[in-house]
């Protein structure tokens, strides 16, 4: 899959984005995920202001980004296990403040990934939900674009006052191939993104060493 990163999203301050294929033959939900005690290892460091800064430029102040969020449920609700796969990326995206997307990728039908800033008109079913939402013009979303379906653009993801993934690309009991997406922040260099991603396959390389990953290519859209 190509990925494509619009100019109007460079336009926010994104410049490193990275998207990574997960495969295996395995259910990417199945195995035992991580513990209490190791999870905890997780989120002792500063949020990079690039993230309140992206929301901001987004028109949406205050709004708390996914990092910070997660770190506040965890202290006090505790941490749950959902798997491996989930597990490491909630780690990551603890550890790294960022959000990071995962999202069903089996039946791509070969369109490429856009980043890019919402068009007119464009609405998503958020995850968990059978209900289809408009997503506000101008807020931050990645999805498929063209393909076989000639499709302007499917989102996946939808970054603004609300942060949600679409019912359409989430993972199910048998997903076998995914996407996992680290859009980063105004700010912060390559190796913010890289060491957000490194720490979800690091964990991987132990919890599930029988995924394949794949980082793909991104570049500018014409």
């Amino acid at each position: 899959m190509n990925v494509l990163l619009s100019a109007s999203a460079r336009g926010l301050g994104l410049r490193h984005p990275r998207v990574w294929s997960l495969k295996s033959g395995r259910p990417l939900l199945s195995g035992t995920g991580i513990g209490a005690e190791e999870a905890a290892a997780f989120g002792g460091g500063e949020h990079p202001p690039g993230y309140r800064d992206l929301l901001a430029a987004l028109g949406h102040p205050g709004t708390v980004p996914a990092g910070e969020r997660l770190r506040r449920t965890v202290a006090e609700r505790g941490w749950r296990s959902h798997g491996p796969v989930v597990d490491a990326v909630n780690a990551a995206t603890m550890e790294h403040s960022g959000g990071i997307g995962l999202h069903r990728a089996d039946d791509t039908g070969g369109a490429r990934m856009l980043i890019t800033r919402a068009p007119a008109g464009l609405r998503m079913v958020p995850a968990f939900s059978d209900r289809s939402r408009p997503v506000p013009e101008g807020d931050l979303v990645y999805g498929l674009h063209g393909g076989r379906d000639g499709e302007e653009l499917r989102p996946m993801a939808w970054l603004g006052r609300r942060d949600c993934d679409s019912a359409d690309f989430q993972l199910l009991d048998d997903t076998t191939e995914a996407v996992m997406v680290v859009l980063g922040c105004p700010g912060t260099g390559a190796g913010h993104t890289a060491e957000a991603g490194g720490t979800v396959l690091e964990l991987l390389a132990r919890l599930r060493p029988d995924i394949t990953a794949t980082e793909l290519v991104v570049t500018d859209a014409p």
